[in-house]
C-alpha cells in the first residue's frame, strides 16, 4: 500500500491540534422529520459500525480481537463512527480498508480512530485520526507509523 493511495492528509502535532483542526470542519447534525427517518438512520449507523468492527477484527489476524479492538456502539446523528484500536492493529492497509467503507450511503461520513499503546492496560493514547473519503486528519505519531509501514 502506498500513502499516495490515501486521501490527502492534514498532519497535526498533538491531540489538541487535532481537536482544533476538527473544529474548523463543518458541523454535521442530522435532523429527522419522522421516527421512521430516525430508524433508517439508526440502522445505517449500526450497519457501518458492524462493517468497521469486521474490518478491524480481520486486521487482528490470529490475535484476540477483544484485546485489540473496541467499537463504540452508541449512535449519534453526526454521520460519524468511532473505534478504539491497539497500536498493533493500526496499519496503512487498515486505514485504506476503512476508507473504502465510505461509499454510497456513507460517502459523507467520518470514521474516528483512537489508537492506544495497549487496549488491555491503562495506556496512553498513541494517536488519533479522522478518516473521510476526501481527507484524513491525523496526529503526527500515527502518520509516522503509516509512513514507516508503507
Amino acid at each position: 500500500m502506498n500513502l499516495a493511495d490515501l486521501p490527502p492528509c492534514t498532519v497535526v502535532a498533538s491531540a489538541t491540534h487535532f481537536e482544533i483542526e476538527l473544529l474548523k470542519q463543518p458541523t454535521v447534525e442530522v435532523a429527522f422529520s419522522s421516527s421512521e427517518e430516525e430508524a433508517i438512520y439508526e440502522r445505517a449507523d449500526a450497519e457501518l459500525a458492524s462493517k468497521i468492527q469486521e474490518v478491524a477484527e480481520a486486521a487482528c489476524g490470529s490475535r484476540n480481537a477483544e484485546d485489540l479492538v473496541h467499537t463504540n456502539w452508541d449512535w449519534y446523528p453526526t454521520k460519524s463512527r468511532s473505534v478504539e484500536l491497539d497500536e498493533q492493529v493500526f496499519s496503512p492497509a487498515l486505514v485504506q480498508q476503512l476508507i473504502q467503507l465510505l461509499e454510497g450511503t456513507y460517502a459523507d461520513w467520518r470514521i474516528y480512530l483512537n489508537v492506544y499503546k495497549s487496549l488491555t492496560r491503562n495506556s496512553q493514547d498513541f494517536g488519533v485520526a479522522c478518516l473521510s473519503k476526501s481527507r484524513i486528519i491525523i496526529q503526527q505519531s500515527l502518520y509516522e507509523r503509516l509512513s514507516a509501514s508503507a
